[in-house]
This record gives C-alpha cells, structure tokens and sequence, in this order.
C-alpha cells in the first residue's frame, strides 16, 4: 500500500484542528497538526511534509514569518504550502510571500481536497 500524504495543518484554533485531522484523515492523507508558528517549524523538521496549510492569522508567529522561516530551510523551502486566511489574498501578494496560494475560510470542503490531491500526486 502506498505511504499516505503527509498535510501538516497549523491553526491556533482547536476547533479547525480537530475538525482537519479528521477531514484530512477520511480522504486518505496523514494529517499532523500544530497550534503555534513554532510548534509548526518543529513538526515540520521532523517529518517533511507533502503540503502545508498554514493559517495566516495566529499570535506571536505569524503565518507569515512561519513560510519566510520555511522557505529559508533546504528541506522545507520546496513543500507546497496554502495560506488559510478569512480575508482575500491578491495573487501578487500570494507570490511575494512564497506560498502557493490561499484558502479562503470557510472553504469548501471538496474543493479544498480537490486541490491537496492535485498538489500531492
């Protein structure tokens, strides 16, 4: 059997977590979760994953300085990582930042594994 994809979620919201584990765990992926900027460096070390969905909007370490410290690491600087964000992100902005796009919240549960899928294979 194939190794499942490994998303990692980082969201300082339980809720979204628990609710994403989940999700994520019913299509077919390996979800690991983290509810702070650092806590998400440190997973993220320690098994590389396939994708990250990265909420902008957390305290302390943003999401914004969680990718620019991403993408200053060798193994981390090339995952495919979608910023979760409750306000709209311009395609520029989205390329100055280094991400590979956003997901507006509340997303569309379908689409949202549509684009993990296209993402990961």
């Amino acid at each position: 059997m194939a190794e499942r994809p490994v998303i990692l979620v980082v969201d300082d919201d339980a809720p979204i977590l628990l609710l994403m584990r989940n999700l994520l765990r019913e299509f077919g992926f390996d979800p690991v979760t983290a509810a702070s900027g650092q806590q998400a460096l440190e997973e993220a070390r320690k098994r590389t994953p396939d994708l990250i969905l990265l909420d902008r909007n957390m305290p302390g370490m943003t999401g914004d300085e969680v990718l620019c410290a991403m993408r200053s690491e060798g193994a981390l600087s090339s995952v495919p990582v979608f910023m979760l964000t409750g306000e709209p992100m311009d395609p520029a902005e989205i390329r100055t930042l280094g991400a590979t796009g956003a997901v507006m919240k509340p997303f569309d549960v379908s689409a949202l594994v549509q684009m993990i899928r296209a993402h990961v294979s």
